[in-house]
């Protein structure tokens, strides 16, 4: 008894995916369960295409970290004054760094909330100029993700908003052969009143 339910749902979901020779299908019938197997041939596509998208941003963020953990390095920096700022949230201060005949001064930002007294480390090149902190390992594979995740997004809004206008014509359409119909009964109804 159980396994005649079973196959009974699954021949009811076969009808509804493929209509087939029903003989109430309507030409649109046959438009759903094509449109529903594009749309999952496009997730599917968006997926394998986010995989190597985040893959190739992957290599190209980490050739970058390398590049830059070999060039750049940390040194402490002696704050010498801080400077007057309309910031709120930043306050520029001073640094020097080096010794003499090589050394350096520049302005960096704090947060508001740091001492702005002492030591601070900073990040330079190879020429001792100020520069960003290097790119880490896992900024990389967080803007890997953060790509590969942009193309899924990307993709399935796309197809939401295909699959949602396909179902607002395929409406439309039976809505308008429905109307066709009835111009074509409606008399014969009419004459049939009690």
């Amino acid at each position: 008894m159980g396994a005649d339910r079973n196959t009974s749902g699954l021949r009811c979901l076969v009808r509804r995916l493929f209509p087939g020779a029903n003989p109430l299908r309507r030409r649109t019938d046959l438009f759903e369960p094509i449109a529903l197997l594009l749309a999952v041939l496009v997730v599917a596509a968006a997926a394998v295409v986010a995989l190597l998208v985040a893959r190739d941003e992957l290599n190209n963020r980490l050739a970058v970290v390398e590049q830059e953990q070999a060039t750049r390095h940390q040194v402490v920096a002696s704050v010498v004054a801080e400077l007057p700022s309309s910031a709120t949230g930043h306050r520029p201060v001073a640094v020097h760094w080096g010794q003499p005949p090589a050394d350096r001064f520049a302005v960096v930002d704090l947060p508001a909330r740091a001492p702005a007294a002492g030591t601070l480390p900073i990040w330079v090149d190879d020429q001792d100029r100020l520069v960003a902190p290097p790119l880490t390992g896992g900024e990389a594979a967080q803007a890997a993700g953060l790509a590969g995740a942009g193309v899924l997004l990307g993709a399935a809004l796309m197809t939401t908003l295909g699959l949602l206008g396909a179902r607002a014509w395929v409406t439309h359409r039976r809505l308008e052969a429905w109307a066709a119909e009835w111009e074509k009964v409606e008399p014969q109804w009419r004459n049939h009143t009690s």
